[in-house]
């Protein structure tokens, strides 16, 4: 067990309402932790255990449905997600692109390519918006 807890994973630890490791399934939601920010997210694609696809939530926020306390996009939003194209690290990180995460050996969802004591990662199994305002 950890006895120390790292700068990045403040906010995570204060305000994750759900961390889904396995039985990950695509539709479901996410957060992405920036900082002090959150990010609602969807899986698109689960493509191993420790490698999953996924992008931002935009417009169906609200049509998020929630099953044993875990947020679902149904089949019919979530299909739409599926179109949209891979990252493009030159584009940097938007809207209406898949994004790959990676299970990381500390328990954390990080983008690939990322070390596994970065921002950005997400937590599986609640979708949520938040921008700090003191920025």
């Amino acid at each position: 067990m950890r006895t120390v807890i790292h700068p990045n994973e403040v906010n995570e630890a204060v305000n994750c309402k759900k961390s889904v490791k396995s039985s990950i399934v695509p539709g479901m939601g996410a957060t992405m932790f920036v900082g002090s920010d959150r990010h609602a997210m969807v899986v698109v694609k689960v493509v191993s255990d420790k490698k999953i696809k996924v992008t931002y939530l935009d417009d169906d926020f609200d049509k998020l449905v929630e099953k044993d306390g875990i947020d679902y996009l149904p089949e019919e939003y979530l299909n739409s997600y599926r179109e949209f194209g891979e990252y493009d690290p030159i584009l940097g990180h938007s809207h209406g692109l898949l994004h790959t995460y990676t299970l990381r050996k500390n328990g954390r969802w990080m983008p690939m390519g990322q070390d596994m004591w970065g921002t950005c990662s997400i937590h599986i199994g609640k979708a949520e918006n938040f921008m700090d305002p003191s920025f």
